[in-house]
């Protein structure tokens, strides 16, 4: 079974990420506005719906490329043809730029074919993205996951345990002050508190449990509903 290992990336890694590849992928997209609006105005388009021809390529590519890998990922409906279009998505943003400046440099001619193609480039889009759109309702994707200790941290901040996707095993998680959970305390401790409550004639409430095991009143009223004596009240 493979462990799960965190592993701290250094800060020119951590720079990369954050700023780096969204610089590129911004400036990837502006770089295509100028040929995609020119095949636009080549196909026939007035200037003011041509420059709508970048969304309808550049970033439709892009949107392609990241649904499918989602639909791929999770075994969504369609995943196999929303690949197969994020590629043809992909290989129609390269040649929309290799042949507006084909034509722009005089290396080419507009013809019938082209202006068909490109004519029909956002009917394709729509047709791709509602295919694409297809899924299930609900985006929380269900796992079994084994059962695993109970953590008072985890039960404080309100999170839930992470499970690896790959080996189905619940990863060890740190819970405030990067302390791990505490593991969740057998049920004859805390029985045993319960009958040193009574035995002073007190109610067994979540506050006074908690102060008994020395957890806070929410702990403590968690494990008041896992007591077995009838007499266990809730407060």
């Amino acid at each position: 079974m493979s462990a799960v290992v965190s592993v701290d990336l250094p800060w020119f890694a951590k720079a990369t990420r954050k700023v780096g590849a969204p610089a590129a992928f911004v400036a990837a997209l502006v770089m295509s506005v100028p040929g995609e609006i020119h095949l636009a105005e080549v196909a026939g388009w007035s200037p003011g719906y041509a420059r709508l021809m970048p969304v309808c390529v550049s970033v439709y590519a892009a949107s392609a490329a990241v649904m499918a890998d989602v639909a791929r990922r999770f075994d969504l409906p369609g995943r196999k043809s929303a690949q197969i279009g994020a590629i043809l998505a992909l290989i129609l943003a390269i040649f929309a730029q290799d042949i507006s400046h084909l034509l722009q440099l005089g290396y080419m001619g507009t013809s019938a074919t082209l202006v068909k193609c490109v004519s029909a480039i956002p009917g394709l889009v729509v047709a791709h993205l509602l295919h694409m759109g297809r899924g299930p309702r609900e985006t929380a994707i269900e796992v079994e996951a084994p059962d695993a200790p109970e953590s008072d941290e985890d039960q404080e901040d309100g999170q839930l345990s992470l499970i690896d996707i790959e080996t189905g095993e619940p990863r060890p998680r740190r819970g405030k002050r990067g302390r791990r959970g505490r593991p969740a305390l057998p049920p004859e401790v805390v029985e045993a508190a319960a009958e040193e409550i009574r035995a002073k004639g007190e109610r067994v409430t979540g506050a006074a449990l908690g102060d008994a095991l020395g957890l806070s009143r929410r702990t403590g009223s968690r494990y008041l509903g896992k007591l077995s004596h009838p007499e266990a009240e809730t407060g």
